[in-house]
């Protein structure tokens, strides 16, 4: 029997981005075709997903620009409001920290729709209480209030399991080597939130960015749950990461950096000493990190896939131009340190290359070629704990007062030894082998894959 077990592995050969996730005998054909075709019905999942998804990052925008419109001219009660947004950051990613795996583990077992609904509710109520305690005038004499708000948020799952849940509702539609340029795409509809969240016309935007983004394939509901023990689940950050710890550690290293964009535009304003040098670099920034998401690596990823390739061959692409990325941010950064502040030129110019090497984290959610929501769930609760850490680094050697640029050389140091760090945890993790093998080796998953290929074969 043991010789036999070697004999079903030419896995690599039959598994291409085009084979599908889920086994085709799951599926009836006659009803999927007629939902899937059905123009009413396309045009209802548009606006649903749509619209759930302008509102989870709209809740967000509005939490914190109206901490900041409520602040005083005083200084110092300003900073107190920011690290109070900060604190808030903290207790969510806290409080996911120890929902997240249930939730996930709950999404594995009856569907990922319905938890993303709950997510969602409970992302809403406490978005009317806050309105209504703003309206009330209470939350301007005690900001327990803020705390309050945050538990309700993820006491139902929470923006952050929102996002794992969206990631793995994507690797649900999509085969594990068309995910890449569907995580990076939705990497840069978050980002184009983060910049506009709080505006009406950006659900145009979104109506038009799902039809790109969320396959219309209903496999996802023949899906077979996930036999993840309960108590693994609860744990699901530290299981995941003692099943892949490199890649695991590289995804938090990273997390760490995109935090510094703000110190780049306030490094690049005071180099380009100039109203439109300062305006232009703002928006050119994230606008640039937005169409790179959206429309640049996509590209990359379609162009490469044009005819059918061996699983692991796309997952080795995809790990090269995360490579590449870390390579083209680390010569900027270094770069932007070395030469004079006075050079503002030179700055602009090589400030310019950052924004568009945004790919490192979509590549190291699609290394992994599994459709577990515990999995995608643990990223995004490891991904948003970086970004505390981040934000609290920031908060503490960062003075936003001053013009010295001897904090941010320091800063992008900082920076350069993050992004290294994380290529050299990818390299580690790529040599092992866990990563860049066929869909039976992935984390946390279970026959699905194997009797996938198998059946295909």
């Amino acid at each position: 029997m043991s010789t036999q077990e070697p004999e079903a592995s030419p896995s690599t050969e039959t598994a291409t981005e085009t084979s599908p996730l889920f086994p085709r005998a799951e599926v009836n054909d006659a009803s999927s075709d007629n939902r899937r075709w059905n123009p009413s019905n396309v045009a209802i999942r548009l606006f649903l997903t749509a619209a759930v998804y302008f509102l989870h990052g709209m809740y967000n925008q509005f939490v914190s620009v109206y901490i900041i419109l409520q602040s005083d001219r005083d200084e110092h009660l300003y900073l107190r409001k920011l690290r109070l947004l900060v604190d808030m950051n903290m207790l969510r990613v806290l409080l996911s920290l120890l929902t997240i795996g249930l939730w996930s583990h709950f999404a594995d077992m009856r569907g990922r729709k319905p938890v993303m609904l709950i997510s969602m509710m409970g992302t809403m109520l406490s978005y009317l209480v806050f309105v209504l305690f703003q309206q009330a005038e209470f939350i301007q004499k005690d900001f327990r209030v803020y705390v309050g708000i945050v538990a309700l948020d993820c006491l139902f799952g929470g923006s952050i399991a929102f996002n794992g849940l969206l990631h793995t509702y994507i690797a649900d539609c999509a085969s594990p080597g068309s995910r890449f340029k569907l995580f990076s795409a939705l990497k840069g509809l978050s980002m184009v939130f983060y910049v506009g969240g709080a505006q009406l016309t950006m659900l145009l935007l979104i109506l038009a960015g799902q039809k790109y983004l969320i396959l219309f394939d209903d496999h996802i509901y023949f899906c077979r749950p996930h036999k993840l023990p309960i108590l693994k689940a609860a744990i699901s950050p530290t299981v995941v990461f003692l099943w892949q710890p490199w890649l695991t550690l590289a995804l938090f290293v990273y997390s760490l950096t995109p935090n510094f964009d703000i110190i780049k535009i306030r490094f690049g304003i005071i180099c380009s000493k100039g109203s439109f040098f300062s305006q232009w670099y703002f928006i050119f920034s994230y606008a640039a990190s937005a169409l790179a998401l959206l429309l640049l690596y996509p590209t990359i990823a379609i162009l490469y896939q044009r005819k059918p390739r061996p699983l692991q061959s796309v997952l080795r692409f995809t790990r090269r131009l995360a490579y590449t990325c870390l390579s083209l941010d680390v010569f900027s950064t270094v770069t932007v340190v070395s030469i004079a502040a006075s050079n503002r030129i030179a700055h602009l110019v090589f400030d310019a290359i950052s924004p568009f090497t945004v790919a490192i984290a979509p590549a190291i959610y699609s290394s992994v070629p599994s459709h577990s929501a515990v999995l995608f769930g643990s990223f995004s609760v490891i991904e948003a704990l970086g970004g505390m850490f981040s934000n609290m680094l920031i908060l503490r050697f960062f003075d936003w007062g001053s013009d010295d640029v001897t904090q941010y050389r320091l800063l992008y140091g900082s920076l350069a030894i993050c992004l290294i760090l994380t290529g050299l945890l990818l390299f580690v993790d790529s040599t092992g082998g866990s990563v860049d093998e066929d869909d039976s080796s992935a984390v946390l998953s279970t026959r699905d894959d194997e009797e996938t290929v198998t059946l295909n074969s």
